[in-house]
């Protein structure tokens, strides 16, 4: 009766204003977290002992909302949890406080701002040097600027790490990183973050170009340093349909500790756009990036000319059943042109699409899978298919260019508490990643942009991890690595940078048969050993010893390795 005095535009406004409300208040921060951050290891440990059923977290970096629902539901069984779990996860709880609930201020606001940083006055900065002395546990994040107002946010941070290496050859090399970290929320469905990272390292040049964070990055020698930069950032948006991310940063697709073999960190990050939506039972990604293919020409004043390269790749992951999940991988690799308006479209199959255009893409499929038999035990696995001819399955054509990893992962084994074991094995099959045409390798900037052991290798991985406080962690690891390189003479696939249809000096025509492992013998044995202790909230020591043991070719190399690490952020 009452809604007939009510004009009907007047009804709409309402129901759609309450609508409104409802979606903002379920709303979360899309911003990613970046895949070097130890949440990554905390959630792994949660889904391997049951206290999360299926992450669906075959693509990484997770967004933070995403993150504070399943921190909130590990939450709820904190009984089950360890003593330094429960230590962990009151931290983490707080580190995502604001996406958890915007209406609970950050700690060191004061009643009538909300605002906060340590510079405001030298009483605040002296009263925070004390209170980070102090070693509160727990306590959220530090921050040297903050900033929140219930649905807009912004956060600067600064950190800072320094790391000495030192080789038994006698060559050693010192890291200094500064990294500046913006991250905020323009609306509760609108957010961004960036790091612009300067870096230097100094000492031995040859071991200083080697060291992982400069991959193929660009650097400079000068003064007897080597100079390198990144930036990395992200800006996201969530609706109640989809949400898009515009990204430069690291990614990785599938499973897997010691690698990715469909997507991994090995290569330089790329800049992409991704469409997610997630459910209940899974969630459907659609990736888009911008590669850096090899250069090819040069422009008539020897500027290098580098052509168009492009990554497509989709992916569904469901979660079949409450302790079983399934991932179906779809990528395409292509290049020498604009973006393809096909491989644009989020859910085409894109084997008969490169097929419809004329069959000179590099088109990839893998399945991976995460299984829970028992609570703390997950057995994991990709498959992937590079080229595929049912008549020739089983065969040693050199078409079967397949890739299987495979993984375990034990956590508390015989009631040890905190302790974890994994053990996973890695074969890469000749031919893996290379195609007929030079821009069509599975390749950013010459790095393979899967697995890093590259085609016609195995790789066997061991890892011992222990949490002896929730501020003390040690790890050991175990690497072999062995890897059939090309001959001289003869292509047999072992390089990602030389397809099958590349005939070295010597052969008169392309192998017709591949044998695996097969090739110039590589072997690597590396033993590495991690402590690293929490002296501060967010103050981190460090120390690790590397045993590497190399033999190409019949010739032997030992070399041993010390680094000590002070990481800082604030």
């Amino acid at each position: 009766m009452i809604k007939t005095f009510i004009p009907g535009y007047i009804r709409r406004s309402v129901s759609f204003s309450l609508i409104l409300i409802l979606h903002l208040l379920q709303a979360g921060n899309p911003v990613s977290v970046p895949i070097d951050h130890r949440i990554y290891t905390f959630l792994d440990r949660m889904e391997s002992l049951g206290i999360v059923n299926n992450l669906v977290d075959g693509v990484k970096p997770l967004d933070r909302s995403y993150i504070a629902e399943i921190l909130q539901v590990i939450e709820e069984k904190r009984d089950r949890l360890t003593h330094i779990d429960r230590n962990l996860l009151d931290n983490f709880l707080l580190d995502f406080r604001y996406d958890i609930n915007r209406k609970e201020p950050y700690h060191l606001f004061e009643s009538n701002r909300n605002w906060y940083t340590p510079f405001a006055s030298i009483n605040r900065f002296k009263s925070d040097v004390l209170r980070l002395l102090s070693r509160n546990n727990p306590e959220e994040e530090n921050h040297v600027v903050a900033w929140e107002d219930g649905t807009n946010s912004f956060y600067f941070d600064y950190i800072m790490q320094l790391e000495y290496g030192s080789r038994s050859d006698y060559a050693d090399r010192f890291l200094q990183n500064g990294t500046y970290r913006f991250r905020g929320s323009v609306t509760p469905d609108f957010g961004f973050w960036l790091d612009v990272q300067l870096m230097s390292i100094s000492g031995n040049e040859m071991y200083a170009a080697a060291h992982p964070q400069i991959k193929t990055s660009w650097y400079k020698v000068q003064d007897g340093k080597v100079y390198f930069d990144r930036s990395r950032g992200e800006l996201a948006y969530h609706s109640p349909f989809i949400d898009f991310h515009f990204a430069q940063q690291p990614v990785t697709w599938g499973v897997g500790k010691s690698g990715n073999m469909i997507v991994s960190d090995n290569s330089e990050q790329f800049p992409y756009l991704e469409l997610n939506k997630r459910w209940k039972w899974g969630q459907f990604c659609f990736m888009h990036g911008k590669l850096l293919a090899e250069d090819t020409l040069r422009s008539i004043d020897s500027q290098p000319i580098y052509p168009d390269k492009w990554i497509a790749i989709n992916r569904l992951e469901m979660a079949i059943f409450k302790n079983f999940a399934l991932g179906l991988s779809d990528i395409i690799i292509y290049g020498n042109r604009s973006v393809e308006w096909a491989y644009m479209f989020p859910i085409h199959f894109f084997r008969p699409i490169e097929h419809n255009l004329k069959d000179r893409d590099n088109a990839l499929l893998a399945i991976d899978m995460e299984y829970l038999p028992i609570s703390g035990l997950k057995l994991y696995g990709t498959f992937l298919i590079d080229e595929l001819k049912t008549s020739q399955l089983g065969t040693n054509w050199y078409g079967n260019k397949h890739g299987f990893h495979g993984g375990i992962h034990i956590v508390d084994p015989f009631s040890l508490p905190n302790t974890a074991l994994r053990a996973e094995y890695v074969a890469l099959m000749p031919f893996v990643y290379t195609h007929k045409y030079t821009v069509n390798r599975y390749t950013n900037d010459y790095r393979g942009i899967g697995y890093w052991s590259g085609p016609n290798s195995q790789v066997v991985f061991a890892e011992m991890e222990k949490d002896w406080h929730y501020r003390l962690y040690s790890s050991l690891t175990y690497t072999n690595f062995k890897h059939g390189a090309n001959f001289p003479d003869k292509n047999i696939g072992g390089d990602i940078m030389n397809g099958h249809d590349v005939v070295f000096p010597g052969q008169s025509e392309p192998v017709t048969t591949r044998k695996f492992l097969e090739g110039i013998p590589e072997q690597e044995t590396v033993w590495n050993l991690t402590v690293r202790y929490e002296i501060l909230n967010d103050t981190f020591i460090q120390a690790v010893l590397i045993d590497r043991n190399d033999k190409i070719a019949g010739k032997s190399n030992h070399l041993s390795e010390i680094q000590a690490g002070f990481y800082f952020e604030y």
